[in-house]
């Protein structure tokens, strides 16, 4: 069975989506995940996957390139019309997919060949929206439903050469990265002077720390600026590499402060421990998955809202996080991870 699956956009929501791959694999099915560009490198950390086509920005090169591969069916992951539409413009013979009740989801549920009743989500992580899908393909659901990424010794030892590069030798001092970024919006962020702050504040609690700066294309301006307010001591990485290569270097770190994103995401798949800094978005539905993890939420009355800026203006969601709150977490995070290497 070929089996084309239309990924999420997002990094995160690739990542969450790892389980879903490892489970249609492990049913028998070869499967080809269709994907933005950028995601590719991701997916080849995943031996679940047979190959990736790239999502085109043109529909008709994206069309074209599924009916040329012959599928007997597709999966399609994302809420979109587009993206059932690419499938159905393909003459994929079976295309699974969640129908919807809002109507905004509905129209896509004629171009699905089944639709599958949506199940309610409300109160459930994320990463197990796509149960009740992979129940009605007969597709086998893992006994552990977590997604999970695992490095080889080689790509640990270019993971390592990357740090190198930047300046970070190998040592025993714990390695903190901080990821100040978040693509959705600034209303995730935490404001990077805070970041500034909890830099200094762990430095002075935990003089042998090491950190680093993470960083994409995208959040470069704002590495840069916490680079130079921390005195240019801590090294930015993550803006040359691509995401495979960005996993080699968060598979590396002791602990990740990070907003909510796909680094995080991919940092809690690697089995690094995530400080994970919530506002506008719901912890319950996106927090990260694994052990070691913890949540910071202020839980105001007018959070989650899901908007890429404040709508009130104060972002207090965000800004109520304080900096004392982020180091005392850190070094408990800190601490437990040595007690567990000790033990």
């Amino acid at each position: 069975m070929k089996t084309l699956v239309i990924a999420p956009n997002w990094v995160g929501d690739t990542v969450l989506a790892q389980p879903v791959f490892e489970a249609l694999a492990a049913s028998g099915r070869s499967v080809s995940i269709l994907a933005r560009p950028h995601l590719h490198s991701l997916l080849s950390l995943m031996p679940s996957v047979s190959d990736s086509l790239p999502r085109s920005a043109s529909d008709q090169q994206t069309v074209e390139a599924i009916r040329d591969r012959k599928f007997d069916e597709a999966v399609v992951l994302p809420n979109s019309f587009r993206s059932a539409w690419l499938a159905y413009r393909a003459k994929v013979p079976r295309r699974w997919g969640y129908g919807g009740r809002f109507p905004s989801w509905s129209f896509r549920t004629p171009l699905l060949s089944p639709a599958v009743k949506r199940p309610r989500l409300t109160g459930r992580h994320q990463s197990t929206d796509y149960l009740e899908l992979l129940e009605a393909m007969d597709a086998p659901v893992p006994s552990v439903w977590l997604p999970r990424v695992t490095l080889s010794d080689e790509q640990r030892t270019k993971g390592r050469s990357l740090l190198a590069r930047a300046q970070v030798e190998s040592g025993s001092a714990p390695l903190v990265g901080l990821f100040p970024g978040a693509e959705f919006g600034p209303s995730k962020r935490w404001p990077w002077r805070r970041f500034v702050n909890a830099a200094r504040a762990l430095r002075r609690v935990q003089p042998d720390v090491r950190i680093v700066i993470v960083a994409g294309p995208k959040e470069l301006w704002l590495a840069v600026r916490i680079h130079e307010e921390t005195g240019k001591i801590h090294p930015v990485v993550g803006p040359d590499l691509d995401l495979a290569d960005l996993a080699l270097v968060l598979g590396q770190l002791d602990l990740l402060i990070t907003n909510d994103s796909g680094p995080m995401h991919l940092a809690a798949s690697l089995g690094v421990p995530c400080l994970a800094l919530f506002g506008p978005t719901d912890p319950s539905r996106t927090r990260p998955l694994g052990r070691g993890n913890q949540v910071l939420y202020t839980d105001r009355w007018c959070s989650p809202c899901f908007r890429r800026r404040c709508p009130l203006l104060h972002h207090r969601c965000m800004r109520d996080l304080s900096v004392e709150q982020v180091v005392d977490s850190s070094k408990r995070l800190l601490a437990s991870l040595e007690e567990s290497e000790e033990g």
